[in-house]
């Protein structure tokens, strides 16, 4: 363990997460594009880390049912280990069953997937309906328009099990490598049909990786909102892969012609270290575009309808 995990884990035993987040959820909605009669509406939903949120019929089920998606997304860290082994799987499971059959499900795994043994949470995940998306690219139409979704699979994919374990730091060429090979084949299929591009990637940091490739839309999360939120003074304390003060902590960026949304994650439970003014956030996404030509609407233009 790193110095950083024990003093996370040591400020956790002081400072209970659960009171710090209350098990409220914030749903941030975002509206991209300013013209068009079609909508896709997108329920993102990032390092979920097995936590409870009451099952089925829970609020974080509930909280998805009623923002009506035509497309889920999951960016990684869905289970955690370390909330038990059967928790795990039970919490999951559970949540999952409150919103299958609702739309279409897309999943790409976390850095917690790697922890264990992740082709056991790729095959659960596949039997609650969702559809793994690893280093591809595949073409699908929701609610009306021609979509590629692109997963790729997190840097830890790259280690050996053991150096996952002792949580080495990521082969940043591997996966830089990886990026090329997934922007190639979206590229190509996206020359194709012509309709924008979705990448889903848990890691926000990589965030200048990802921008010259080609994707209209990257959805990540992984920052858990920098954990500690003060408005006006601190968006963000610290997050992995970023250190202190991150600048991709959550929200809504741009860069060159690629818009960004980083999720703050739904996790209270685990990870340990406590979330403050950062309560569980499950973000909305209006994608506009023309129906009646299938003409898109890139991210040249940003509305955000409630603050991230």
């Amino acid at each position: 363990m790193t110095v950083t995990d024990y003093a996370r884990d040591f400020a956790a035993e002081l400072l209970p997460a659960s009171l710090f987040s209350c098990k409220q959820i914030h749903v941030p909605e975002y509206k991209l594009g300013n013209a068009g009669n079609g909508e896709i509406r997108i329920a993102h939903v990032s390092d979920l880390h097995s936590n409870d949120f009451g099952g089925k019929d829970g609020l974080l089920a509930r909280t998805i049912r009623e923002s009506r998606p035509d497309l889920i997304l999951m960016t990684g860290d869905i289970f955690d280990i370390d909330m038990g082994v059967n928790k795990t799987f039970s919490n999951v499971r559970d949540f999952m069953e409150g919103i299958a059959g609702l739309c279409p499900i897309y999943y790409v795994l976390g850095n917690h997937e790697f922890y264990a043994d992740e082709t056991s949470f790729l095959s659960a995940i596949a039997s609650y309906g969702a559809t793994v998306l690893n280093d591809e690219p595949v073409q699908a139409t929701i609610a009306g328009c021609p979509l590629i979704i692109a997963g790729l699979t997190d840097p830890l994919l790259d280690l050996t099990k053991e150096q996952r374990i002792e949580k080495k730091k990521d082969s940043k060429e591997s996966y830089r490598k990886r990026i090329s090979a997934l922007a190639r084949r979206t590229g190509e299929l996206k020359a194709s049909c012509g309709c924008p591009s979705i990448l889903l990637a848990h890691r926000p940091e990589y965030m200048e990786d990802y921008a010259p490739c080609g994707f209209d839309f990257v959805f990540s999360g992984h920052a858990h909102g920098g954990q500690w939120i003060v408005p006006g003074l601190i968006n963000g304390l610290y997050a992995v892969g970023q250190g202190f003060f991150p600048k991709h902590a959550g929200g809504l960026y741009t860069m060159g012609g690629t818009t960004f949304i980083v999720s703050r994650g739904l996790s209270y439970q685990r990870p340990a270290f406590p979330r403050f003014g950062n309560p569980p956030e499950l973000p909305l996404v209006r994608l506009h575009y023309w129906r009646a030509s299938l003409k898109t609407v890139q991210a040249q233009f940003l509305e955000v309808a409630a603050e991230p």
